[in-house]
């Protein structure tokens, strides 16, 4: 989150991918920080998976990310 918000303060858009099991963590965190990061989750767990499941994976999440990171700054 850190780095996501130091790349936000500089205009530069972030973001970051992480699974379903850190949801919790990570909106407890972004409120403490007081920023809403731009988050794209995947299902958990990821490290058994094959390639094929991974890369499927990371079509479906794929718009997402770009979406966050297409954005421009005001």
């Amino acid at each position: 989150m850190h780095d996501l918000q130091n790349l936000d303060r500089r205009g530069i858009p972030g973001c970051a991918v992480a699974t379903e099991a850190f949801r919790q963590a990570a909106e407890a965190q972004m409120s403490s920080l007081g920023f809403a990061a731009g988050l794209v989750w995947v299902p958990h767990p990821v490290q058994n998976r094959t390639r094929a499941e991974l890369a499927a994976l990371a079509d479906r999440a794929l718009p997402g990310i770009l979406a966050l990171i297409e954005r421009r700054p005001a």
